[in-house]
């Protein structure tokens, strides 16, 4: 265990360098930068390009520039804004903050149902909960994001407009939180729909498997009812593949929160990653990015080492099942002798 964990703690911090390296050279790559703050007019004049290059730092040889710019992620330095001069550090900051909680309140909204609902699947298969349950999550992997927000955004607008997010309620201090709350239940709920449906179908094929081994047959045979064969064998043995969608759920949930806060305009970290490259703001660009980046390297080093942990108990389903309501294995290794010579 402890010589998988370094391994994967190494591959991630590999991973981790080579992507924040990406994002540096493929947005350094990009033209205007230097001359976001200035008027076209100014802009076309080369001296005036060069002073603001300069200022930047933009005028220093790239191996230089990386540096500073590994060091100051490393030591908490994203530095200044091109657009307003401000530290990056203070716009990126809240903003991963907001999109934080709108992943969360998306993941509460969708995983539980998905995984009640694809259990209660699994229990009957091929059955009508069962119909309803793989249409129902069918239509909510399949449905477009961007549709359902603008379907929602007016819809809901119209009926409930306080539940239509506003920009100003974010950020607004104590007395706004509950604003602030109330505008991510839209946004969350349309990211909440793709994690009922992923999560849902995940989990009844899990659970299908695990409940047509010969253990739960073989509990079934001694009276344990269908919740106690859910939570001693199915639960347990589906650990991993819980784990495991879960965490595609999560990187799902923040490859979707950059389309979702764009529509409903709620300033959290997508929204600052467009608007920041639109205003060829690359300092924040790039830490937005590399954000973006650790987190989504941070959740799959997370799920990996939590399904490594969980791989040893989850692989021997018969004994461990059979554990569970005998006390000794010879109990169920007999019983299929003796019931053969009666």
């Amino acid at each position: 265990m402890k010589g998988y964990t370094r391994r994967r703690i190494g591959s991630f911090a590999v991973s981790l360098v080579v992507g924040l390296s990406a994002l540096f050279l493929l947005l350094h790559a990009l033209p205007g930068g230097e001359t976001a703050r200035l008027a076209p007019s100014v802009a076309a004049d080369p001296q005036a390009r060069a002073a603001v290059a300069a200022a930047e730092g933009r005028d220093r040889p790239l191996p230089t520039q990386y540096r500073d710019h590994m060091v100051g992620l490393i030591q908490g330095d994203l530095g200044r804004s091109i657009a307003d001069g401000s530290p990056v550090a203070d716009t990126v900051g809240p903003a991963a903050a907001l999109s934080f909680q709108l992943g969360i309140l998306a993941a509460v909204m969708g995983m539980p149902t998905g995984l009640v609902a694809g259990a209660m699947a699994a229990l009957r298969p091929r059955r009508k909960a069962d119909g309803v349950v793989r249409l129902t999550a069918l239509v909510a992997v399949s449905v477009p994001s961007y549709w359902l927000a603008v379907l929602l955004l007016v819809y809901v607008g119209e009926r409930w407009p306080d539940l239509v997010p506003r920009p100003a309620a974010f950020g607004a201090g104590p007395g706004g939180a509950g604003m602030e709350l109330r505008g991510l239940i839209l946004p969350a709920l349309v990211l909440a729909v793709g994690a009922f449906g992923m999560v849902a179908r995940t989990i009844r094929s899990a659970l299908i498997d695990v409940l047509d081994g010969d253990d739960v047959r073989f509990a079934r045979a001694m009276g344990m009812s269908d919740a106690q064969v859910l939570r001693r064998i199915g639960l347990r043995n589906a650990a991993p593949t819980a784990v495991t969608v879960a965490g595609m759920v999560a990187a799902g949930l923040l490859a979707g929160t950059v389309l979702v806060e764009n529509v409903f305009g709620v300033p959290g970290l997508g929204q600052l990653l467009v608007t920041s490259f639109g205003r060829h703001d690359h300092p924040v660009a790039i830490a937005a990015a590399s954000v973006t980046a650790v987190a989504y390297l941070g959740m799959n080093l997370v799920v990996d080492l939590v399904v490594h942990a969980l791989e040893p108990s989850a692989g021997t389903p018969a004994r461990g099942g059979h554990d569970s309501w005998n006390h000794r294995d010879g109990d169920s290794a007999q019983l299929p002798r003796s019931a053969g010579t009666s």
